[in-house]
């Protein structure tokens, strides 16, 4: 028996499945700037991705 799923969607060719939540940028009071794993590093990276490679949120 096959096991089907609505867990995923289908992604066309021509767009990247990009997952990004504001969530995942960690911050405390600015302590985070202490310690050497950028926690807010996942909104420069889609910052990035935005400027860079004209991506929009229209899905």
């Amino acid at each position: 028996m096959l096991h089907t799923t609505q867990l995923y969607q289908h992604v066309p060719e021509a767009r990247w499945p990009i997952v990004y939540s504001p969530r995942y940028n960690i911050t405390f009071m600015g302590l985070e700037k202490l310690h050497p794993f950028d926690a807010g590093k996942w909104g420069k990276v889609i910052n990035f991705l935005k400027v860079s490679l004209a991506i929009n949120r229209s899905w």
